[in-house]
């Protein structure tokens, strides 16, 4: 019975992080940033973007779907990942239409596939901003597939996240 909720719990914390769940580079290191790359995106094929109002938007989604999971501060919880440090690790270098896609179709857990496009862009933009990504001008992050492809999650790596004891 342990070893089914361990491993149930294990499951889920992978596809809350976005990782495969079997096999591949599950926890493959993630490439160092290059010089040119920083917090603004420059560097990548496109400079990242979002609005004001977007963040602000993505603060009142996070609030109601996702911090009972996350926490108000992004800080995770037992079996689920933060989405400051590791979040930033798992994400840098990635096509922002992943991130969005994996959001769009995994979350909240409690409803996946229920954001629209419009929430799910302010909620990318909220979890830059919040993880020190500034944005390049004040016009809206692109809900289009097509166009996030073309805009990287800038590769910023912090500190660890510290290490949580468990009792």
């Amino acid at each position: 019975m342990f070893f089914s909720f361990t491993l149930r719990t294990t499951a889920m914390a992978c596809l809350l992080a976005g990782l495969p769940l079997a096999g591949g580079a599950a926890w493959a290191e993630p490439s160092p940033p290059s010089s040119a790359a920083t917090r603004t995106g420059t560097g990548t094929a496109q400079p990242v973007q979002f609005s004001a109002e977007q963040v602000a938007h993505g603060a009142q989604i996070y609030a109601a779907s996702c911090a009972t999971c996350h926490g108000e501060d992004l800080a995770g919880g037992h079996d689920v990942p933060d989405l400051g440090n590791y979040f930033v690790a798992r994400w840098a270098n990635t096509p922002l239409d992943r991130l969005a896609g994996y959001i769009a179709h995994a979350m909240p857990l409690t409803a996946p596939g229920s954001l629209p496009p419009q929430d799910t862009a302010a909620l990318v933009a909220f979890l830059l901003q919040r993880n020190g990504v500034t944005s390049t001008t004040n016009a809206p992050l692109p809900m289009e597939d097509a166009r996030l492809a073309k805009i990287r999650f800038p590769a910023v790596f912090a500190l660890p996240p510290a290490t949580k004891s468990r009792p």
